[in-house]
């Protein structure tokens, strides 16, 4: 996932997103976008750590989204904000897939390579199917 993460952080940089690691907050305390400054922070210390990756993917999907404000990292996708981000963050995570010569078929093993809570599961079959 170390690999993934420094695609990550400089794809957020090659969009002029500034993103922020931090180990100083709690387990429990979600990554986080500030969109109107284009800067992403990332709980390093998130109680689900396979989730790390796919939630730098979504907060960055916040700032690329051009959504306005705050947003704390959920996989809930209760708003159309979330919803997006969501879709974005695996579209990132796609991507990267596709330049490094990754392969899915099946949805839940993307999920589950990448850390994509399974309420989203939908997201990603929608989005493999998209690019068959």
């Amino acid at each position: 996932m170390e690999e993934l993460m420094e695609w990550l952080i400089n794809y957020a940089f090659d969009h002029h997103i500034g993103v922020q690691l931090t180990s100083f907050l709690q387990p429990k305390t979600p990554s986080t976008s500030f969109s109107d400054y284009h800067l992403v922070v990332i709980n390093t210390r998130w109680h689900k750590p396979n989730e790390i990756p796919f939630s730098l993917a979504h907060e960055i999907g916040h700032v690329m989204n051009g959504d306005r404000g705050v947003h704390a990292y959920t996989a809930v996708a209760d708003t159309k904000e979330e919803y997006a981000a969501n879709i974005t963050g695996i579209g990132l995570l796609l991507k990267y897939c596709q330049e490094h010569d990754i392969h899915f078929t099946n949805p839940i093993e993307f999920c589950e390579r990448f850390g994509i809570p399974m309420e989203l599961e939908y997201i990603a079959y929608l989005k493999l199917n998209s690019i068959m």
